[in-house]
């Protein structure tokens, strides 16, 4: 008997394997059967819940203070069409989560710009206009205009413009002198009519309002909210705001205080609460992202377990920002400088985006914007659309000697 697996599950793959010869139905309920999790609830399991799901063939499994629940979607569904009452709240609430988790969100809103994240992951490029900044810095105001053009020739939908460097070895700088740098940028940025989303990468409230009332579309927030005004800066501006996770107190290093008992699941917990906190501000859901903070407190063995376990982010339901260019935690693995880190940095960039990554912040657009796009094209929507050239440019036509190698 020859046996195949499918790589694939989602519904619409497997119809576009099979064509006519499977109905929308049938791949939508081959689908359902086979997206089947284990999800962990830290919150008290009901009775009544409980035997729900285990009449429905699920496995539920006490673990400490948490219970783990494997079930697939479809039986999940069933169960929420037998259950009632409570239990039928819960089941309902595991599916949400279902929902949550299934495909990455499909854009976010910043102002008046939607950034759409559905056909392929988007690039982030990173203009430091700080004296300090470990990597990549510009001077001066023309740089930064003639770094984003790059950027944006390259195909960089964002560049994230930066005034203060987080080494923990630099001097945290006072908030006018931040703006002083970034707003001047963003006013040259706006004024050179460029086709991109303008972030600013900083934690101080009143430098995300000079930025945005100079043009800014988004906010990047490295430090969980640590300004308590910041969310209600952002959502007057109607703006787009990241929430990253933060272990610590930020340009702070205390490796001592980096010792998670799960990480990810400290990682959501604090995103979780701090994006409900923005949105209790007035922030919209449908413009905030979440990025887990890879180097943000956190030592190399918690950066690659993330990186294993990235997928886990998506039951929050935002758009994910994936930040790992050029990082320190790679070049400690390789006792390499920041110069020589471009071959990991794009491994680390597939790794996200297949893990549900939808935003890359880096320094190196054009070979980011190659990969994500290189892998978009293996979905079977996207590559059905394509259109191929002949031949590779620089091979030679049919008929014709190949030329001479140089040697």
């Amino acid at each position: 008997m020859n046996v195949r697996f499918l790589a694939a599950i989602e519904a619409d793959d497997v119809r576009a394997r099979y064509g006519t010869a499977l109905s929308d139905a049938a791949a939508h309920a081959l689908s359902r059967a086979a997206d089947a999790h284990i999800l962990a609830i830290d919150d008290a399991l009901p009775e009544a819940a409980s035997a729900a799901l285990i009449r429905i063939g699920a496995v539920v499994v006490p673990a400490g203070a948490s219970t783990l629940i494997a079930v697939s979607r479809a039986a999940l569904e069933l169960g929420i069409e037998r259950a009632s009452g409570d239990a039928r709240d819960f089941l309902e609430g595991l599916g949400r989560a279902f929902d949550r988790a299934a495909a990455p969100a499909a854009a976010l809103r910043a102002r008046d710009r939607a950034l759409a994240l559905d056909a392929e992951a988007r690039v982030m490029g990173i203009v430091n206009v700080t004296p300090d900044s470990f990597y990549e810095r510009v001077a001066g105001i023309a740089a930064a205009v003639a770094k984003t053009r790059e950027m944006v020739a390259a195909g960089a939908a964002i560049v994230d413009v930066g005034g203060q460097s987080y080494a923990h070895w630099n001097p945290r700088i006072a908030p006018d002198e931040e703006a002083a740098r970034v707003v001047p940028v963003v006013e040259a940025i706006v004024a050179a009519n460029l086709d991109v989303t303008i972030s600013i990468d900083t934690f101080k409230a009143a430098v995300a309002d000079a930025a945005l009332g100079a043009g800014a579309h988004l906010i990047n927030d490295c430090s969980g909210l640590s300004d308590p005004a910041l969310p209600e800066t952002v959502a007057r501006h109607d703006a787009g705001l990241v929430v990253m996770h933060l272990k610590g107190t930020l340009m702070v290093r205390e490796p001592e205080a980096y010792v998670y008992r799960d990480a990810l699941a400290e990682i959501v917990d604090f995103l979780y609460e701090r994006t409900e906190r923005a949105v209790a501000e007035g922030v919209a859901r449908e413009a905030i992202a979440v990025d887990p903070g890879l180097e943000f407190g956190k030592e190399p063995e918690t950066d690659l377990e993330i990186l294993d376990r990235f997928a886990e982010l998506r039951a929050l339901g935002y758009p994910i920002l994936f930040a790992s260019s050029r990082k320190s935690f790679i070049g400690r693995i390789f006792n390499r400088p920041a110069k020589e880190l471009l071959v990991p940095s794009l491994a680390t960039a597939a790794i996200g985006i297949a893990a549900g990554a939808r935003i890359l912040r880096v320094h190196d657009v054009a070979e980011t914007v190659q990969l994500a796009r290189m892998m978009a094209a293996i979905a079977p929507g996207r590559r059905a659309g394509l259109a191929f050239a002949e031949r590779m440019p620089g091979t030679p036509q049919a008929g014709n000697p190949t030329p001479p190698r140089e040697v």
